[in-house]
């Protein structure tokens, strides 16, 4: 599309962006470790929301162990997270020919 056009449809494009927060704002994604043992929950904001850790495998007492499971499922989830946008963005921005 050339530049022009998109300068003409400037309202809508701000229009959809403003939805385009919104709906980012709703994606939750979760990253997990050690065959599920850890959970974190990812906001669209790159929040964590939650980490959940299975009784069981809180009570070994290899904290080194743990804290690598807990960086590896945030970091995982937050990955989901930007993937998710992307889509989301990519999406948006296809129907003015523009590819992400």
């Amino acid at each position: 599309m050339n530049p022009f056009e998109l300068l003409k449809n400037m309202n809508e494009i701000k229009s959809q962006a403003e939805a385009m927060k919104a709906k980012v704002a709703t994606i939750r994604c979760t990253g997990y470790a050690g065959g599920n043992m850890v959970q974190a929950v990812a906001n669209g904001n790159m929040e964590i929301e939650s980490v959940t850790i299975d009784p069981e495998f809180a009570k070994a007492e290899n904290t080194q162990l743990l804290e690598v499971m807990v960086t590896s499922a945030v970091n995982t989830a937050l990955a989901n997270v930007k993937e998710r946008i992307k889509e989301e963005a990519g999406s948006a921005m296809a129907q003015y020919g523009i590819g992400l």
